[in-house]
């Protein structure tokens, strides 16, 4: 039995996580205030799959739902941390904007999720309340808590009056579940979330290397929401079957001067190869650190 409140990244570690995944589950307790509050909250937490909580379940020190637990009443900063349900009125989540939902207790990232989706996903109003407790920003927990005071109506607009966006009509029903990382829009992503020049980014990069072989890669986009891209990771597949692969010694030239893990060594490879033209020896000449060679062998074949 053990508390994984008092748990620090090396104690995840020692529990079979990655590095990366330990750092993730700790921010996570940081972001619910200090506290993962009870097993539901733990079993949220996106970096442990339903296979780990499953075999971790059984051991924790931890209340079943937050409402049982003492940490409940803390000032934390939970992901769906709101004002008591006394405090709502009834409102048309068809004429939110950004600032509505947090005044409903959302953070500003999720609330512009939640406007995104109904916007573009949904092409501008939720028609029942099954479509609004499928937004993944919004908890089983949040929607039982606001949907007494949920009045829908839809939004009727001026004929004459232009959107601000052109409405997608194919994703009125996306799920991003049946989406690859290698495959994913710019569009998709600022559905998803991200902010139009992260989006871009995203696509762009992803464009530079080919296509992802490691969803660890989608962290080195620049500028890109680190928690975001997580929610991404955890939820969207990755196909990395087409990426093209080449040796160092027949890899092309264009190839190896753009692409972001080799354009630095490209010149030496060129070089070295002419008289060596086989990869071990090329390697040996190369000197490379032990993490840019790393990231260099994902893109050739073995």
């Amino acid at each position: 039995k053990f508390n994984p409140d008092l748990y620090s990244a090396s104690d995840w570690q020692n529990l079979g996580f990655s590095e990366k995944q330990a750092e993730s589950i700790v921010k996570y307790k940081n972001y619910l205030g200090g506290s993962f509050i009870s097993k539901q909250k733990l079993k949220e937490c996106y970096m442990i799959s339903p296979e780990n909580y499953a075999k971790l379940e059984p051991y924790l020190l931890l209340p079943e739902t937050s409402a049982t637990s003492p940490a409940n009443n803390l000032n934390s900063k939970t992901e769906n941390s709101t004002k008591p349900a006394k405090n709502y009125s009834s409102f048309n989540p068809n004429e939110l904007g950004v600032e509505g939902w947090m005044n409903l207790g959302f953070s500003e990232k999720q609330a512009m999720v939640i406007v995104n989706y109904r916007d573009k996903n949904l092409r501008g109003s939720f028609k029942n309340m099954e479509e609004i407790k499928k937004c993944f920003v919004i908890s089983e927990e949040k929607f039982e808590e606001i949907k007494p005071y949920i009045v829908l109506k839809e939004v009727v607009t001026d004929s004459n009056t232009p959107k601000s966006e052109t409405t997608r009509t194919e994703k009125s029903n996306l799920n991003f579940a049946n989406i690859d990382l290698n495959e994913i829009s710019a569009d998709q992503l600022q559905d998803f979330g991200f902010d139009k020049r992260a989006a871009n980014g995203f696509v762009s990069f992803r464009k530079n290397l080919g296509g992802f072989v490691d969803k660890n890669q989608i962290y080195e986009t620049y500028g890109i929401d680190r928690e975001l891209a997580e929610k991404l990771v955890n939820v969207l597949s990755l196909n990395s079957s087409k990426v093209p692969k080449y040796t160092l010694a027949n890899a092309p030239e264009s190839w190896l001067k753009t692409h972001p893990y080799f354009k630095y060594s490209a010149d030496k490879i060129i070089y070295y190869r002419i008289s060596n033209p086989d990869d071990k020896k090329i390697w040996k000449l190369l000197q490379s650190k032990p993490e840019y060679e790393a990231k260099m062998r994902m893109y050739l074949n073995n």
